[in-house]
């Protein structure tokens, strides 16, 4: 499975579209709109880096094998069901990792965002297993439509929680834990940043669509 991973993840990296979306996207907008807000700002759009990344990592790449038929091809491999089903969803939360370092430099030496070592490594794991359920909504998203039509839909639902939960026109609509996971996200992003407490509720709510998008993943995935 590692084999399948790094290969996947390679491929989704020589694509210049996701580069330019979900890297140099996120990082002009900093520089653009976030650069001398603080931390706030670079949180913001490490969430846009990471909820992309995990939701078209994987659920984009199912999609065309599904339509082109290389799914097809894999069944044929000695790579059982399980390992592939495992290793796109790791793949969806390993593409979160270049977009957030990218990010996090830019803020670093550009936007002097100054944070303690401990904040920094929080920061991260938090980025990084916060993209879990993103990954799982991606791989279902690319399970249940085939090409273009499943990018589409993962579009729409990306610019539906981005827009939802403030990330981009600067404030939340829907301000509940637990309903948007880029809302729970981005706050747990900033109370670090703010050395605060990270809150219960908004745990709950990430580990809630963790939960709800691994049960919805392996239904589909039974049916397929």
């Amino acid at each position: 499975m590692t084999a399948f991973v790094r290969f996947e993840v390679v491929r989704t990296l020589r694509n210049v579209r996701y580069l330019a979306f979900l890297i140099v996207m996120p990082v002009v907008f900093y520089l653009v709109w976030g650069r001398g807000q603080g931390p706030a700002a670079m949180v913001a759009m490490a969430v846009w880096a990471a909820c992309g990344a995990a939701l078209l990592g994987s659920g984009n790449t199912i999609a065309e094998d599904r339509f082109t038929g290389w799914l097809r091809q894999l069944r044929a491999t000695p790579l059982s069901n399980p390992a592939w089903l495992g290793g796109k969803v790791i793949q969806g939360v390993l593409m979160v990792i270049p977009g957030v370092v990218v990010l996090s430099l830019v803020a670093v030496f550009v936007g002097h965002v100054r944070l303690d070592p401990a904040q920094w490594v929080l920061l991260a794991v938090v980025m990084l297993v916060g993209a879990l359920p993103f990954a799982l909504v991606g791989v279902f998203g690319g399970m249940l439509f085939k090409g273009k039509t499943a990018t589409v839909a993962l579009m729409l639902v990306f610019f539906a929680m981005m827009f939802l939960s403030g990330i981009i026109g600067g404030e939340a609509l829907v301000s509940w834990p637990a309903v948007f996971p880029t809302y729970d996200l981005m706050q747990l992003g900033v109370e670090i940043t703010r050395d605060q407490p990270v809150s219960g509720l908004y745990l709950v709510g990430l580990g809630a669509w963790t939960v709800v998008g691994g049960v919805a993943v392996l239904v589909r995935w039974r049916r397929a």
